[in-house]
């Protein structure tokens, strides 16, 4: 008997094009910083977004039931603007392992979009509640190594106030991710208009 077909899932807000390409240019001054190590894997300019809900390994048959989750969340939100501004990473103390673009303040729209999401998912029965709370944030890059963390830190901490842009959100997307050695593939499943 086959193992039935599983896609590695997530919905997540895109970046939209303007605010790709001041990203991107967020991603090329922290670049600066790593010459001397460490060695950091960026996030394609093409696959920039913020993960709304990470669901994981799923059965491809459970689209559709995700695609109506996706509906019904998307049909009781509105557009709302979105305040890009400064760097920053995760761990907050030590080696820096993930790097990110922040939000300028606190959005409670975006907020209760992904606490709609969570619950909606939950409710169906298609994902556990998240333990843990919301943090809003664009991956820019992974850290490989510790090597030079300083320096990268450094520079983080010089581009945590740099304004970025702002965005209208109006819709959200179910992705899935195909892990290549080049780094994921992501494929829109579905899209949903606030």
């Amino acid at each position: 008997m086959a193992a039935a077909e599983t896609l590695r899932l997530f919905f997540a807000l895109p970046l939209d094009e303007a605010l790709r390409d001041r990203a991107c240019e967020v991603q090329r001054t922290l670049g600066q910083a790593c010459v001397r190590g460490p060695r950091v894997k960026w996030v394609e300019r093409a696959n920039l977004h913020l993960t709304l809900k990470f669901l994981g390994d799923m059965p491809a048959d459970a689209l559709e039931s995700l695609r109506r989750v996706g509906e019904q969340v998307a049909a009781q939100g509105t557009p709302f603007e979105l305040d890009l501004c400064g760097a920053g990473c995760f761990p907050p103390r030590g080696a820096p392992r993930t790097l990110w673009l922040g939000l300028g303040e606190d959005c409670p729209e975006l907020a209760a979009l992904a606490r709609r999401l969570d619950e909606t998912l939950a409710e169906a029965g298609l994902s556990e509640p998240e333990g843990r709370p919301f943090t809003a944030h664009f991956t820019l890059g992974r850290v490989k190594d510790r090597d030079g963390g300083r320096e990268l830190r450094e520079a983080v901490e010089q581009l945590c106030e740099e304004p970025v842009g702002t965005m209208r959100a109006d819709r959200f997307c179910l992705l899935s991710s195909d892990l290549t050695p080049q780094g994921p593939v992501y494929t829109e499943r579905a899209c949903f208009d606030l």
